[in-house]
Formats: structure tokens, C-alpha cells, sequence
């Protein structure tokens, strides 16, 4: 048998439909193997870089592993970008890359490259994977694999990579006689006392709160999160990861908080006596840049399957009291078999101040003036959540679109938001977004990008025309790197570089670009009714792309400025300081 060809056989097995890539010299065998496996599609991408993400995407909202395939050199090189969302989000995936012949390869000689296109790929991408391996005999193909598909999935899950030389993709090898992969057993930690022991102190608290992250989707723990939420009937906050895990008018749920977080979920966090973060690492995002004066006296504790995330704020200012090394896959199902319902805990006073709060913010506005010319991003993101269907899929890019769409989008049960949550590179939505209609080409999905992610995967509209796949596309197209205008407003005095297009930046006419692709494509601005045309957006059969003018000076508030803490220690609430995301108001007192 082919190794390339026991190579594709092994991802089918395994449940892998779709895998994504370019073709390249050092690649040819691998593809040609796809071509003849039954049960088993190629996505060829308009760049490696997209092909990564598009594995991503594929396994975020399958669970099942991602796959990129790329030849050597600036082929696996471009993959980089994409392998570290993966790593940093722990979504399984599996690069394999081309290399040149054996007999071509360096080794220890002192010269930068023998093979045309040879390059390390193994120390290159050794940092940001789980295990990352150059095949060294045809024979090993078998240990390799399925070690790289055990380590993608055991523990906190991530990205893996196999590097291999052409002239092995083409050796014959007898399936028979490989050797396999035993993974070590290791008894599972126990976990039942610490567990009883962190509910014993949440029934104590009087003003506790449950915070919920992307770590619930990866892998996807479902529905017993919300049977937790309802037997445990305390406030919830989420990170923006976590933003689709409630229904948006659920009781409990207050929605995100954090550095770019609305106020209401800030004063939570701040005045809690106990926060419970499920599938959250607390990312300085979350915390603010100051961390003596995060959650100032609350009691934390940390489910997590990475120990170095709840031991990396020792000496740092957070103190995390509970400390429960575990998969949440594991977790919480023990956690709603071990619970009670909380009776009267927490004392109606917390719930009755949290109400008070959103009451005193309900009317916050940072809005520019309305313009017939642009669309209020805050709006249109109101009015893209009415009609987004249930159960739907949404890929969002990064920076001002991401901000808008995780802060005011109305999220139903079933709709799952994805993102590269911890790497945030521009043009991730629209590869990802990709790679969820390969795997479920009956859904749609929706994208939202804005123009700068979009320049950098601006070629992948042709991939999703020539496969029509059942995107819809929305651009949020504010003429510029709106947050980094922001920022430079913030820190350099308005001293535009590169924001947009006065200061160097360069776009194109992304309307007329969609249509010549041949996307159908449609024009949103102030003047249009928003809730009519994204309707007919909605009703439309196939791929479309949605051009929506946001007004450029539209900015993101409320926001902390970058490094300072949560709490600002002012003397009183004020919708006057707009630049300030978190005005503490004085400890409640504890109520017996």
C-alpha cells in the first residue's frame, strides 16, 4: 500500500471529511490519495495561511480533527498563522506537510537548505503545537499518526503536525507489519472531594457568580451547562468566547465583561465575593492590566485542564483558592450530579443590585450621529441578531466587528459564535467560516469581517463561489483599522499610520470585487431599512455578500484604557467618563 494512501485512509476511519490545502511539489502524493479515498473531500484554498484556518474552522464547529495539507517550504511556512489559533484555542488539528526527499535533507551539515524548498517546519512550528515530528522511515507512519491524532484530542487539545519527505509519501508499506501508538493510562486525578469542597464555599458566598468561557466548546459540553446554570441560580458573565453559551435573555445571564466588556458585567465581577470561572484562563482581556485589583476580595476558583493556567498567577496579585486540574468535559456533568439547588443563596440584595445596575447602564450610548450615508454598527448588529437563524453558525473576524458583534448581538439557543479567540489575526472569519460549510453544506453560515481582515483573505470569495457554499458575508466596511485609530487616539495624539486610507492603508472596491468573483452582492448604508434587506439576505439561496458602510469615526465604548485596572476607584457612578469601562461602586455589605 501507498503511504500517502494509508495516510488519507487513516483521517477517514477517523471520521474526517474535508481536508484543506494547496497543491505543491512535495505535496502531490498526499492529494492524489485524497482524489482516490472514498468518504473523503479536498478544499483546495486560495492561500496555506487559509487553509489552516479553514481546518480550524472545520473541527471548531465538528469536533472532529482539522486537516491542512501544504508542500514544503513557504507552503508549510504559510500554514503558521492558522496553526496558532488552533494551539492557543485548543481546537484539534493536524498539519501535514510535503518535504523534500530524504536523501535531500540537511541533516547536521553546515548549510542553510540541500532540497530546493527544504525547511525545518518541525522546530518552526515546535512551540505552538502538542507534537510536531519529521517522518525519519515509512515504517514509523503508523506510531506517528496516531500519536499526532491522540495528542491533537488528550488533555487540553491543540494543534500537531507531521512532516514528510516526498520520496516516504510514495514508498510502498504493508499495513500489517507497522508498528502502533500506545498512549500511557494514567488513573484520572480525583477530583470528587475538591469539587464538594469548592460548592461547600459557593453556598457560603452572598454574592457569587459563575463565569463561562470558550473552553465549554472545545471540546462542545452542551446542554449541561445550561442544566448547571439553572440548578446552581447565580448571576452569570461570560468572556466573549462564551457569549453564545445562555440564551441572551436568559435570567442569569448579564452578558460579557471585561477590558472591552459592557459596565453592568464589570460591577459584577468587581463587587462578587465568589466567581467560579468554567472554561475561561482569565486573560489580562478579562482581568484588566492591574491584577492586585481584579475581583478585589472575592473568593476564586478555576476548573481547567491546563494546571500552569490557574498556577500563573502566583505571586501576580489574583489568588486562585480552588484549584481543579480537569477536563470540563469531565467536570461538569459531576458538577450538576453534585449540586444542589442553592435555595436562597444568593440573598435577593445581590440580585436586586445587579438589577439596579442594568437599570443605571440600559440607556448608555457611544454612538456617533445618525447618517444616511453609514450604519450604525451597534444597530445593525441589533438588527442582524433578529434575523439570523436559529442553530446557525457565525465566524467573526477580529477588532471592531468583533467587539460590536460580541457586546450587542442577541444570541438564541443553538447559535454558536466562532473566533480565534487568543491569536485574533485578521482574515480568520472567512477561511474558518469555510471550513464549517464544507463540513454541513445544508446549513448557512454567517460571516462577519471587516475590511482589513478581508484584504487578507479577500481571494477566498472565489472559494466559496466555486463551491457555493452557503455563506453569507457580511462586511463591516468602516473605511479603515477602526480600533487601531482608536488606539492612536488613546496613546499617540491621532497620529494616523496605516489606520486608513490618508495614512497608508489601501482598499479596493470590495462590491465590485464580490461581483466580479461572482457573488451576489448587496449594499447596506444609513439610508436602508436594515431589518427588510437582511431578511432578503436571509431568504437568499447560496453564498452572498453583504457590503455594510459603517461610519468610519465610530468607535468602541465602553473600553479600559490599555494596562489599568477594572476598578478605577471612583467615588461614584458617572455615564460621563466614557473612556473608563469600570467605575466601582463601594463594597456591598455582607447581609447575614
Amino acid at each position: 500500500m501507498k503511504l500517502s494512501s494509508y495516510v488519507i485512509r487513516f483521517l477517514v476511519e477517523r471520521g474526517v471529511s474535508h481536508v484543506f490545502g494547496m497543491s505543491g511539489g512535495a505535496a502531490v502524493h498526499l492529494l492524489d490519495s485524497v482524489s482516490k479515498e472514498d468518504g473523503i473531500d479536498f478544499i483546495c484554498s486560495q492561500h496555506e495561511q487559509s487553509a489552516a484556518i479553514s481546518a480550524d474552522g472545520y473541527a471548531r464547529t465538528t469536533g472532529k480533527l482539522g486537516v491542512a495539507i501544504t508542500t514544503s517550504g513557504p507552503g508549510a511556512t504559510n500554514l503558521l498563522t492558522g496553526t496558532c489559533c488552533s494551539y492557543y484555542d485548543s481546537v484539534p488539528t493536524l498539519m501535514l506537510t510535503g518535504q523534500v526527499a530524504s536523501h535531500r535533507l540537511k541533516g547536521d551539515r553546515d548549510i542553510r537548505q540541500l532540497g530546493f524548498q527544504e525547511t525545518d517546519v518541525v522546530s518552526i512550528f515546535g512551540t505552538v503545537t502538542k507534537y510536531a515530528i519529521q517522518l525519519e522511515r515509512p515504517e514509523h507512519i503508523r506510531y506517528c499518526l496516531e500519536k499526532a491524532y491522540h495528542m491533537a484530542f488528550e488533555g487540553r487539545p491543540g494543534s500537531v503536525l507531521i512532516d514528510i519527505p516526498d520520496d516516504f509519501q510514495r514508498a510502498e508499506i504493508n499495513p500489517n507489519d507497522l508498528i502502533g501508538f500506545e498512549p500511557v493510562t494514567e488513573e484520572p486525578v480525583q477530583i470528587n472531594g475538591k469539587l464538594e469542597a469548592m460548592l461547600g464555599a459557593l453556598a457560603e458566598a452572598k454574592r457569587p457568580v459563575l463565569v463561562l468561557g470558550g473552553g465549554l466548546k472545545t471540546p462542545d459540553i452542551g446542554l449541561e451547562v445550561a442544566e448547571l446554570v439553572e440548578l446552581l441560580d447565580i448571576p452569570v458573565v461570560t468572556s466573549w468566547a462564551g457569549v453564545d453559551l445562555l440564551p441572551h435573555d436568559h435570567s442569569l445571564n448579564y452578558g460579557s465583561f471585561g477590558v472591552y466588556g459592557r459596565r453592568v458585567g464589570n460591577y459584577i465581577i468587581q463587587n462578587a465575593d465568589f466567581i467560579l470561572c468554567l472554561g475561561t484562563r482569565l486573560s489580562q482581556n478579562l482581568t484588566g492590566g492591574i491584577l492586585a485589583s481584579f475581583a478585589r476580595q472575592a473568593t476564586i476558583a478555576m476548573i481547567d485542564a491546563s494546571i500552569g493556567e490557574m498556577n500563573k498567577f502566583d505571586g501576580k496579585g489574583i489568588e486562585i483558592a480552588h484549584r481543579i486540574n480537569c477536563r470540563l468535559d469531565r467536570a461538569v456533568p459531576e458538577l450538576v450530579r453534585l449540586v444542589q439547588p442553592m435555595g436562597t443563596a444568593p440573598e435577593n440584595s445581590w440580585k436586586s443590585k445587579i438589577s439596579q445596575w442594568v437599570s443605571n447602564f440600559s440607556s448608555e450610548n457611544y454612538d456617533p450621529e445618525p447618517s444616511e450615508s453609514y450604519v450604525n454598527a451597534y444597530a445593525f448588529v441589533d438588527a442582524l441578531s433578529n434575523v439570523v437563524p436559529e442553530n446557525e453558525n457565525i465566524f467573526v473576524d477580529t477588532g471592531g466587528n468583533l467587539t460590536w458583534t460580541c457586546n450587542g448581538f442577541k444570541f438564541k439557543s443553538g447559535q454558536r459564535l466562532y473566533s480565534a479567540w487568543n491569536n485574533t489575526p485578521m482574515g480568520y472569519a472567512l477561511p474558518a467560516a469555510i471550513g464549517a460549510a464544507a463540513a454541513a453544506p445544508e446549513k448557512s453560515v454567517s460571516c462577519i469581517i471587516g475590511d482589513g481582515g478581508l484584504m487578507i483573505c479577500l481571494a477566498e470569495l472565489a472559494t466559496v463561489v466555486k463551491h457555493n457554499f452557503n455563506i453569507k458575508v457580511f462586511l463591516f466596511n468602516n473605511h479603515g483599522h477602526g480600533i487601531q485609530k482608536q488606539t492612536l487616539e488613546t496613546w499617540l495624539e491621532s497620529n494616523y499610520v496605516g489606520v486608513h486610507e490618508p495614512s497608508g492603508l489601501a482598499f479596493t472596491d470590495f462590491f465590485a470585487v464580490a461581483k466580479a468573483m461572482g457573488l451576489d452582492a448587496v449594499t447596506i448604508d444609513g439610508s436602508s431599512d436594515l431589518s427588510a434587506e437582511l431578511e432578503k439576505v436571509y431568504l437568499s439561496d447560496g453564498p452572498i455578500f453583504v457590503n455594510v458602510e459603517i461610519n468610519p469615526d465610530q468607535r468602541l465604548f465602553p473600553v479600559l484604557k490599555f494596562g489599568a485596572a477594572l476598578e478605577n476607584q471612583l467615588p461614584a457612578l458617572s455615564t460621563e467618563v466614557i473612556n473608563e469601562n469600570m467605575i466601582v461602586e463601594p463594597f456591598l455589605p455582607t447581609e447575614k
